[in-house]
């Protein structure tokens, strides 16, 4: 159905609330200390509501009792729907109990992040949320903000986006880049010239050989040999353990799989710039309850990396 404008202006919320009190006490009296009105504001509103629905609303039967009309009945059971609606759309606030609330929540971020935080998140899920589920997906970087708009992913989690006005974020943690090797090399500190010597992996979300890395090796007259690329973070330990490769991995991922894999970590013979693993979401989710505490749960869990 189109809604006429026009006609609903005349018409507000007041005095749909006069309609149904009205309806419901067939008294002008008992109707305005109902509401907490004066008689005569009462009378006034009553009045309107003559006008605009072209009907009496009560009709005198008696010099002290007043009777609705039939019209009056037969729309007071939509009347009150409409204010139920009302009531439960802008003024019922959302509630959510992680304990005892069925809920699919999206969450798009790469292996590197999940590895990192995602043993935290998952043993938080566990005790305290154990019906909500969390679907974790991979998309291009840059179709991030694209996928947030269409409300096709809840929440992303990487590195910082240029996000639009329209999009919130909160930053978790500061990142930095380790050197990683199998435990039996020899090295117990990386030089330049071991690191430009040997073979390297690459996490490279480009498709390509090239990383922020070479850029500074080049601005010294160095370069390294990439001979593996690879847009998947969770591989390279493997790799790392069965060959004398060596792979920039950011710091996080990389201590948890050198305790798992028996991986050696050499700070960087080279200044490399880290980055700032953020959380971004769109913001119609801002105020939502159970995204607000999603969010909490994460922020909580990189506490304590």
């Amino acid at each position: 159905m189109t809604l006429d404008y026009a006609n609903l202006r005349q018409l507000d919320l007041n005095l749909l609330l006069v309609l149904d009190i009205l309806i419901a006490e067939a008294s002008v009296t008992q109707a305005a200390e109902r509401l907490h009105m004066s008689q005569s504001a009462m009378s006034h509103a009553l009045k309107r509501l003559r006008k605009v629905l072209n009907d009496p609303i009560l009709i005198r039967v008696s010099q002290r009792q007043m009777e609705v009309t039939p019209y009056a009945r037969e729309i007071s059971g939509q009347v009150r729907q409409v204010l139920t609606d009302i009531q439960a759309t802008l003024l019922v606030k959302e509630t959510f109990d992680p304990a005892t609330t069925e809920i699919d929540l999206r969450m798009a971020t790469n292996d590197y992040v999940e590895a990192a935080i995602g043993g935290q998140v998952l043993s938080k899920l566990l005790v305290d949320a154990p019906q909500v589920q969390l679907r974790i997906t991979s998309i291009r970087k840059d179709e991030v903000l694209t996928a947030l708009d269409a409300n096709r992913i809840d929440l992303f989690i990487g590195a910082e986006l240029d996000r639009k006005p329209w999009h919130d974020q909160q930053e978790l943690y500061e990142e930095e880049f380790m050197c990683v090797v199998r435990s039996e090399n020899p090295l117990t500190e990386m030089s330049l010239t071991d690191y430009v010597a040997r073979s390297h992996i690459l996490v490279s979300l480009r498709d390509d050989f090239l990383g922020i890395v070479d850029r500074r090796l080049a601005e010294q007259q160095q370069a390294r040999s990439v001979i593996w690329s690879t847009p998947h973070f969770m591989s390279v330990p493997f790799l790392l353990a069965r060959t004398d490769c060596v792979a920039l991995l950011p710091k996080r991922m990389a201590e948890q799989c050198a305790k798992a894999m028996g991986l050696k970590l050499l700070l960087p013979p080279i200044d490399i710039r880290g980055f700032t693993v953020s959380m971004v979401w769109h913001q119609r989710h801002t105020h939502s309850p159970q995204h607000q505490w999603l969010r909490e749960q994460i922020a909580e869990a990189v506490q304590v990396l």
